[in-house]
């Protein structure tokens, strides 16, 4: 039987680049938010044409960093699909928000545009589509919806790391894009990481500031709850970065 995703042949088909890579951030000794997170940071943000990108410890992290970052919080509502990985649901759960599911395009798998309006009310605050299988999502429709009730929109490129709509990369056409680096992913890496990508000059200064062990903690009081023992270390360790570049 052949796997759906092997690793082994991953890491064989490319491991002398793989093996020199981690061997370079062990000698330097520099694991967290090293040169080897920067170059990867600045190599990904210029592949997908985006200003800024914030490497973070898995998708489901970069999903809740972007939510943060944009105001999301109890009571709002997101629109987001009902086909799925649940991690966009519990994002929007740990942010406090309330998900509400909109029904698929059956031909896509990915969220119908055509229903989404149904679903918008005035404690609506978001929408949050899924780029399924490499598939972007209705993009040009789901903008035009958000501006019309004045909705931000945070893209799940969590399967669409480089795809284009319109010749636009998936996550540059909102607020923002969340991707992840889990090994089964189109671009994966050996472990978890994530990264949240944006053109918005105001969501990257506050990630970074939730990213540095949540110094500022007065400001993000829903942190606070929690320590660095149980909360998600949102920066990416020290081996994702180099085999994430080399894949």
């Amino acid at each position: 039987m052949i796997p759906m995703v092997d690793l082994k042949v991953q890491y064989k088909n490319l491991k002398p680049e793989f093996d020199n890579a981690i061997a370079e951030v062990l000698n330097n000794t520099q694991f967290i938010l090293g040169p080897n997170v920067q170059e990867f940071e600045k190599e990904a943000a210029a592949l997908l044409g985006v200003k800024h990108a914030l490497s973070c410890a898995s998708g489901t992290d970069a999903l809740h960093l972007a939510l943060l970052a944009a105001g999301i919080g109890p009571g709002d509502e997101v629109i987001t699909s009902t086909f799925t990985f649940i991690a966009t649901a519990e994002a929007i759960r740990y942010v406090g928000a309330i998900p509400v599911f909109v029904d698929i395009d059956p031909k896509t798998f990915n969220l119908d545009s055509h229903l989404i309006e149904y679903a918008i009310n005035k404690n609506t605050r978001a929408i949050l589509p899924v780029h399924i299988f490499g598939q972007p999502a209705d993009m040009k429709s789901i903008m035009e919806l958000a501006n019309k009730h004045n909705l931000k929109v945070i893209e799940d490129c969590a399967q669409s790391f480089d795809a284009k709509f319109d010749g636009q990369t998936t996550g540059n056409l909102s607020l923002a894009g969340c991707r992840s680096f889990f090994p089964s992913k189109n671009l994966g890496c050996f472990g978890d990481g994530g990264m949240v990508t944006t053109n918005d000059d105001n969501i990257l200064p506050v990630s970074e500031r939730i990213t540095s062990e949540c110094i500022s903690l007065p400001i993000f009081p829903e942190i606070s709850k929690t320590n660095s023992v149980d909360y998600i270390h949102h920066q990416i360790d020290f081996l994702k970065p180099p085999t994430g570049l080399s894949v």
